[in-house]
């Protein structure tokens, strides 16, 4: 089984770049939206627009709310949904 996001939710992540070094995703999803289990590498993440919603990782839920234009470095994870 894949947990490549962009081979398991192709609808919602696209391949914007990607070299050996480094690979940049596009992630648009609407509410009401899931993902299905998948793994991140080490990351960055930019937010092109304000959010909220559940994350569900490592056995523990979370609610986050991120504003537009947010920069932050992501550990390696994997998300349940």
């Amino acid at each position: 089984m894949t947990f490549d996001p962009v081979a398991t939710k192709p609808d919602l992540y696209r391949v914007l770049y990607e070299n050996d070094a480094v690979r940049v995703l596009e992630y648009h999803d609407r509410p009401g939206d899931q993902t299905k289990p998948h793994w991140h590498p080490d990351s960055v993440m930019y937010t092109l627009s304000p959010f909220r919603r559940l994350l569900v990782s490592g056995g523990k839920e979370r609610q986050v709310e991120i504003a537009e234009g947010f920069v932050s470095w992501v550990p390696a994870q994997e998300t349940l949904r």
